[in-house]
């Protein structure tokens, strides 16, 4: 009788063990189905990440292009950064 129902049990439980084990790994195992899912969002803000640095790096590369062939270019670039003015020029001060 005990040995029926050991039997019984190995048959019968065992597989649904296996079975769920199987599909925990499938879901939520280290190369799961849940990790694929986060993985691949990582993946796509990456990409917009790459894509907003790339159009950054092309802006640069054209202000690079335009301080380097137009000298007017580099005086307005100084002015707005250091604040300063051309000789002659005429500055307005506004108080808050």
């Amino acid at each position: 009788m005990q040995s029926a129902l050991f039997r019984r049990l190995i048959w019968n439980v065992l597989p649904v063990v296996l079975v769920i084990g199987a599909l925990w790994m499938a879901l939520a195992g280290e190369d799961g189905l849940l990790r694929r899912h986060e993985l691949k969002h990582q993946l796509a803000a990456t990409k917009a990440r790459t894509e907003r640095v790339r159009l950054e790096n092309e802006a640069l590369k054209r202000e690079i292009r335009g301080l380097r062939s137009d000298k007017a270019a580099v005086q307005r670039a100084s002015a707005a950064t250091l604040l300063t003015a051309q000789p002659g020029s005429t500055i307005y001060r506004f108080d808050d």
